[in-house]
């Protein structure tokens, strides 16, 4: 399970699913996250790009079950 304390690079290496959850993300802050947040957290990154939490994180949580 992914929660909002774990770091980018260490869900989409357990989970490599996640990859097109967070490109998906790249279109609406209009950067790649996984080129520049791959040592953040998903909390930091939604702070940092106003994104809501609680949606990203049931995103990536289903794209792995």
């Amino acid at each position: 399970m992914i929660t909002q304390d774990m770091i980018v690079l260490d869900i989409v290496e357990k989970y490599p699913k996640t990859e097109k959850i967070f490109k998906e993300y790249d279109v609406l802050i209009g950067k790649c996250l996984l080129c520049n947040h791959l040592f953040d957290s998903i909390e930091n990154i939604s702070k940092l790009y106003k994104i809501n939490i609680d949606e990203m994180i049931y995103k990536l949580n289903s794209s792995i079950n």
